[in-house]
């Protein structure tokens, strides 16, 4: 009954312990940023700045960043500084984040529009278009779905 009594005083301790480590953190300090991301930034986005930053974390654990620069782009990067999404609302995302097999999708599919978003799951990229459509692709560049 005493071991009980000790362990179950443990988990509750351990519970609110992670719950008060646990939780978001908004900056603007882009040192707080992994390397990774910051060298993609100044890559990628060189005439924008950061207008804040949150930071998604679980006892110790970061899980990802969420940058926003003030030309509204928002990126998604995971806690080693990897980008995972990046949202230009209605402008371009860079040519070099968007993979060959979709830029000659789009060249031969839908001439006249562009790439606005683009995310990476798993085994996909998903892309919106400038003409509202969206377009998951495999990782062997082979189309898996289209919505309007």
């Amino acid at each position: 009954m005493y071991m009980k009594n000790v362990l179950s005083v443990l988990l509750l301790t351990f519970l609110i312990f992670q719950t008060a480590c646990a939780g978001d953190v908004i900056t603007h300090d882009t040192k707080k940023l992994p390397e990774a991301a910051r060298t993609f930034i100044s890559t990628y986005f060189p005439k924008a700045q950061v207008s804040h930053i949150k930071i998604e974390s679980e006892l110790f654990q970061t899980k990802k960043y969420e940058v926003l620069l003030t030309d509204r782009t928002e990126i998604d990067f995971n806690r080693d500084g990897k980008w995972m999404e990046v949202d230009c609302d209605d402008a371009p995302v860079p040519q070099g984040l968007v993979p060959a097999y979709v830029t000659a999708y789009l060249k031969e599919n839908f001439p006249d529009a562009f790439v606005t978003k683009i995310e990476w799951e798993r085994r996909e990229v998903e892309v919106d278009l400038s003409n509202d459509w969206s377009l998951t692709f495999n990782t062997k560049g082979e189309l898996i779905d289209i919505d309007d």
